[in-house]
């Protein structure tokens, strides 16, 4: 029979204390979070009511604070949701996981930190037709993560030993994040490895649900980082003021596909390492000025959407530019993203593309040809340059 734990936060409302099966302190917290997943060992939901609840180390495996361990082999499924749908940043409703100061500090140094996370073994297969994947299967649903800075490589969400799952109304920030867009602040520059979600890394097999649905991460190096897993489905997810909203390491040619998604003040537009293919539909582009975007690490100033290898990378892209987007008139660096149909919808009809995307069609109605763009000139159906 599967269970349902209720956790009730130390600054949690008397009602909710009073149904809860057990109650944090309000430091490290984690430690009785993990004491109720290995309750589950069947399965089950992991309820935290409304309030805020404190992670203040990395004690389990490989540098975790919320574990999802090896359950003797057993597969499960959890799921890991807050009480109430988060209504925004500035509510009391809802559920906040604060990462601390003291966590951070924890961390070896040069060492990933993970606040959720599950163990990479898996049990033995029975034959050679036969293949196990990871025991846990974890949905995260309607609560937020706050880090208390980006200063340290930690993965918010690490999917990568996960079998399946989803992620639904989340949202991973630094502490400052809100302060500094409304006070129109420059982010701290966030350290390499400072990441929101990290996917699975696996195929789904055609079965295994993977998807993410609006979720919101800002203040990071790297937003959301997909290392494998086809078929994905991102839906109405947002990256802001990071390093990178997202970035693509794929190598095989495995799909996602991202509808009505939103990079929004990151210091670069995606950046794809590997091969694969991604459909994307209505990606909104959003850049402030760059007093309120964060200084890359390295040192990169390329704004433009680029391939580590220009050319491994398929598939379509349409998106809109808000505003005069700091300057950036278009997606892709020039010579990169050729073998994607690129398309920007807020072109008027009425005159050429001023910034086309390569491969880019004008249909021009003074001389009734469909005109396209080959990344230096504008050409007709049979060739010719067209002024």
């Amino acid at each position: 029979m599967c269970m349902h734990i209720r956790i009730a936060a130390a600054n949690s409302s008397p009602e909710n204390k009073q149904m809860a099966d057990v109650i944090c302190t309000g430091k490290h917290d984690e430690r009785i979070i993990n004491e109720q997943i290995e309750k589950l060992i069947y399965g089950g939901t992991l309820q935290l009511l409304d309030g805020d609840y404190y992670v203040d180390g990395f004690e389990q495996p490989d540098h975790t604070a919320i574990y999802f361990g090896f359950n003797e082999g057993r597969a499960r499924t959890v799921n890991f949701i807050g009480d109430t749908e988060n209504k925004g940043y500035n509510t009391r409703y809802g559920v906040t996981i604060h990462v601390t100061k003291a966590a951070m500090e924890s961390l070896p140094q040069g060492e990933e930190g993970h606040v959720f996370f599950a163990t990479g073994e898996k049990p033995e297969a029975p034959g050679a037709f036969y293949t196990y994947t990871f025991v846990n299967n974890v949905n995260f649903k309607n609560f937020y993560v706050y880090y208390y800075n980006a200063a340290y490589p930690v993965v918010g969400i690490d999917l990568s030993h996960m079998g399946a799952g989803e992620i639904e109304q989340v949202g991973i920030f630094t502490e400052r994040f809100f302060e500094d867009r409304f006070l129109h602040e420059k982010p701290a520059t966030p350290a390499r490895g400072s990441i929101g979600i990290r996917s699975n890394i696996h195929s789904n097999d055609e079965m295994a649900r993977i998807g993410y649905h609006v979720i919101d991460i800002g203040g990071m190096h790297t937003g959301f980082e997909f290392m494998g897993g086809d078929h994905t489905i991102l839906r109405v997810c947002n990256a802001a003021r990071c390093c990178y909203g997202f970035v693509f390491r794929l190598n095989s040619h495995k799909t996602l596909t991202m509808i009505n998604c939103s990079d929004e003040g990151n210091t670069h537009l995606p950046l794809f390492k590997g091969k694969g293919q991604l459909t994307c539909i209505d990606l909104n582009i959003e850049r402030f000025n760059a007093d309120f975007i964060p200084d890359d690490p390295d040192g990169i100033d390329e704004p433009y959407a680029t391939e580590e290898t220009p050319g491994g990378w398929h598939g379509f892209i349409s998106y809109t530019l808000q505003g005069s987007a700091f300057g950036v008139k278009r997606l892709w660096k020039k010579g990169h993203g050729m073998n994607f149909r690129t398309v920007n919808e807020y072109h008027e009809l009425s005159s050429r593309p001023e910034y086309p995307e390569y491969l880019e069609t004008y249909f021009d109605p003074a001389t009734r040809r469909t005109l396209t763009w080959t990344g230096d000139e504008w050409v007709d159906a049979m060739g010719n340059t067209v002024e």
